[in-house]
């Protein structure tokens, strides 16, 4: 029989519902969760409710509402085994454990969802990942934000006595900034939003920049006077690669760690002149090293987690999302 449970749907443009769905039975290779918390992607989802996300070169979300929305969105959550398949080995009922989604029983609505914020899942049992004892349930369910800083770190071969200047420092700006000092590198971030700058000062870089108040190229320069050797941009704005490169030192590297829906267009020849490598890290690669840097405690992530939403609550939350993202580092939702 089906299991009904709940999620969060985008259901037009700028249109959160809390609807019930359905999702299918377990196989004998299936597990039940039972979703303790899930983590808002801001950047990511915050596009997708205004439409302007591109589906993968087909044309943005708004574009093509008849074929999109309802959305049911997510793709980080946290929870508890609930029921096992016979062929299950891996994980038992009761044990903790982390996971991107659920399967759908209707399978339209499947194709053109990411069902993250259910208040129940069925996957297989190779897409659960079974959480150390010391790993807080709350942050687990920021797995992606935490994966997508490593990535981006480990795609460049940021390393030690590596110079960071940052653009950006939301959740995953403060990810890569603690990846980056994690692998040796010294960080100078920087940010338009006075919480941020002062969370990064804390949790995450050597030094933080409020370029309001302070000439962030100025900074950059005195702690390398060649320029950095990476810069990273976490904003998503595609204009800032002419400032990632007016930063980066020659055979330096550029991080394009945003969502960007808008092209972005590069000079060639002041890139070519100072021969710089640029990449665009695409998602992270999986959660398995998120949960590894937890467990040790490489990561701070509960100070930044700025939101604690019940889950009945995401329609406002969501507002906030749209209205004022500049309040919010990170945002969780509570199904308990």
């Amino acid at each position: 029989m089906p299991i009904e449970t709940e999620g969060i749907a985008f259901t037009a443009p700028r249109q959160v519902e809390v609807r019930r769905l359905l999702l299918p039975d377990l196989g004998p290779q299936d597990v039940g969760v039972r979703t303790s918390f899930s983590g808002v992607s801001l950047g990511t989802e915050r596009h997708c409710l205004l439409g302007t996300y591109n589906l993968g070169g087909r044309g943005k979300m708004a574009s093509r509402v008849e074929e999109v929305y309802p959305f049911f969105t997510g793709y980080q959550k946290s929870g508890i085994v609930d029921r096992v398949g016979a062929e299950v080995s891996r994980v038992k009922v009761g044990d903790r454990v982390a996971l991107p989604s659920t399967r759908l029983h209707d399978p339209q609505l499947a194709r053109r969802s990411w069902p993250g914020h259910t208040g129940y899942s069925v996957l297989s049992e190779d897409q659960i990942y079974p959480l150390a004892s010391n790993v807080d349930l709350e942050e687990a369910s920021l797995f992606v934000m935490i994966g997508v800083g490593m990535h981006g770190n480990r795609l460049a071969g940021v390393g030690k006595g590596d110079v960071v200047a940052m653009f950006g420092q939301g959740m995953i700006g403060q990810m890569s900034a603690q990846f980056a000092r994690a692998r040796g590198a010294k960080v100078i971030a920087s940010d338009l939003i006075a919480a941020r700058v002062e969370a990064s000062r804390r949790w995450s870089a050597d030094i933080a920049v409020n370029p309001a108040e302070e000439d962030f190229a100025a900074v950059v320069k005195r702690e390398a006077e060649r320029g950095a050797d990476v810069v990273t941009d976490t904003t998503g704005i595609a204009s800032m690669f002419k400032q990632c490169l007016a930063l980066v030192r020659r055979e330096g590297k550029i991080i394009m760690q945003g969502y960007y829906p808008d092209p972005i267009v590069i000079d060639f020849h002041p890139a070519h002149a100072k021969r710089i490598a640029v990449f665009f890290p695409e998602s992270y690669d999986g959660p398995a090293s998120a949960l590894e840097a937890l467990a040790t405690g490489s990561v701070n992530v509960k100070p930044l987690i700025t939101h604690h939403v019940p889950y009945r609550d995401a329609p406002e939350a969501y507002q906030l999302v749209l209205e004022h993202p500049d309040q919010i580092i990170s945002m969780v939702l509570n199904w308990k």
